[in-house]
C-alpha cells in the first residue's frame, strides 16, 4: 500500500513512513520519526522526533506526539517517545519525550485508548490496554500497568505507579501507588473495593475474584490487624492464588518508597531497592 500524504502536510525528509501510512491536512512531522505501517494521523497532528509510531495506530487532530518535556532540568538531551500498535489517540492529547535523568524515554503500549485532552508527560510507562479517559493529567516518571482504567479528569503524581488491571474514579487525586486489581476514588484518593469488573471482562475464575476479595477484606477492612501482619498471614497459605501474591508484593514495595511512591527510591542511588 503507498504511503498518502496531504498536499497541505509538512513532512521533514528525515521522517520513515511505512507502508499504508495516512498523513492528513496540515499534519506536522518532524525529523527522527518513524510511522509504522497502516497508521493514521488526521488533520492538524504534530510529531516531533526522535518519535517511534507502531503500527495500525490512529491519531486525532490537533494531537502532539514528541514534544520536548516541561522539565526545567531538560537541555536538549537526546530522548525519545516509543508508541507501540493499535492504539487511538484522540483529539488534544498530548504526550512528551523523555529526559536523560529519567531513562530517557516515554514509553506507550499497545491497544491503548487516550481520550479527548489526556497528557502523558516524560519519562512515563503506559503499558497494554490502557484507557486514559478526557482530560486526565499523568505526571512524569508514572507507570500505569497493563489494562488499568483511569477515569476523567484523574490526576496522577508523578513518580506514581497505578497496578495492573486497576479502576482510577473520574476527578481522583492519586498521590500514592494505586494496588493492582483494586478501584480507588476520591480526592485524596481511597481504595473502595475489588475491580471485580475488569476481573469478570477478563473471564477470570471465580474462585480467584474470590480469593481477591477475602484478600481486600483482611488487608483493608480488619483495624485489629497491621498490613504486614496480613500480608504474612496470606503469603502463609500454600495454596494462595498468584493474585494474591502480587498484590502482597505490591503493597510491600510501597512501603519502601516515599509518601507511598515505590518509584521515588529512583532518586537516590543508595536507597534500598526492592528484591522481587
Amino acid at each position: 500500500m503507498p504511503v498518502r500524504i496531504h498536499p497541505t502536510a509538512v513532512v521533514h525528509p528525515k521522517a520513515d513512513l511505512d507502508t499504508g501510512v495516512e498523513i492528513g491536512p496540515y499534519c506536522v512531522i518532524g525529523a527522527h520519526v518513524r510511522v509504522g505501517a497502516s497508521t493514521v494521523l488526521h488533520n492538524h497532528v504534530t510529531v516531533q522526533g526522535p518519535t517511534e509510531i507502531g503500527t495500525e495506530n490512529v491519531v486525532y487532530p490537533f494531537t502532539v506526539l514528541g514534544a520536548e518535556p516541561q522539565d526545567l532540568k531538560y537541555k536538549g538531551f537526546d530522548t525519545s517517545l516509543i508508541i507501540g500498535d493499535r492504539n487511538k489517540i484522540r483529539e488534544h492529547v498530548t504526550v512528551h519525550r523523555g529526559t536523560e535523568f529519567g531513562g530517557g524515554r516515554t514509553v506507550i503500549g499497545s491497544d491503548c485508548l487516550l481520550m479527548v485532552g489526556t497528557h502523558v508527560a516524560h519519562d512515563c510507562t503506559i503499558e497494554d490496554e490502557v484507557v486514559i479517559a478526557n482530560g486526565c493529567m499523568i505526571g512524569g516518571h508514572c507507570l500505569i500497568e497493563y489494562g488499568v482504567t483511569l477515569g476523567g479528569g484523574a490526576g496522577i503524581h508523578h513518580f506514581t505507579t497505578v497496578g495492573t488491571l486497576s479502576f482510577v474514579g473520574g476527578m481522583a487525586r492519586i498521590t500514592k501507588d494505586v494496588p493492582p486489581y483494586l478501584v480507588v476514588e476520591g480526592a485524596p484518593a481511597e481504595v473502595r473495593k475489588v475491580n471485580t469488573t475488569a476481573l469478570m471482562r477478563r473471564r477470570w475464575a471465580v474462585d480467584e475474584i474470590e480469593r481477591l476479595r477475602v484478600a481486600f477484606k483482611a488487608i483493608y477492612r480488619n483495624p485489629e490487624a497491621s498490613i504486614q501482619t496480613t500480608i504474612y498471614q496470606l503469603r502463609a497459605d500454600p495454596h494462595q492464588s498468584r493474585a494474591v501474591r502480587r498484590l502482597c508484593d505490591f503493597l510491600e514495595r510501597v512501603q519502601e518508597g516515599v509518601h507511598g511512591r515505590h518509584l521515588e527510591i529512583s532518586r537516590d542511588p543508595n536507597a534500598p531497592r526492592y528484591r522481587s
